[in-house]
């Protein structure tokens, strides 16, 4: 079966969520065997202009306008768990959100 679109149709974001995905998941589970295109792909993206932070074990603060955080006490103070990681891009020198982190914070 050959599906018929093209990259420029996908927004990067997509793009990046899914390779965190895939290397949250190879983290996970110890598979260590993709850790070199990983590190590849990732030097790619910053290439490309992208940052991408995943914020997993910093301490929260609520005035960060980069995340939205689900709290699961109202003493919670460390992020847990990322489901989207912060995503910047450069553009003429200057970075800016384009997509913010979404997080768990214990």
């Amino acid at each position: 079966m050959y599906l018929a679109f093209s990259f420029s149709e996908i927004p990067m974001e997509a793009i990046i969520n899914q390779f965190f995905e895939i290397e949250k998941k190879s983290a996970e589970q110890n598979i260590t065997s993709f850790e070199r295109n990983l590190l590849r792909i990732h030097h790619e993206f910053e290439e490309m202009g992208y940052k991408i932070i995943n914020p997993l074990g910093m301490t929260y603060d609520e005035r960060d306008a980069s995340l939205e955080a689900n709290l699961l006490h109202p003493k919670a103070n460390k992020i847990v768990k990322v489901l989207k990681p912060v995503i910047y891009k450069s553009t003429n020198g200057e970075f800016s959100l384009i997509q913010k982190g979404v997080v768990i914070v214990e």
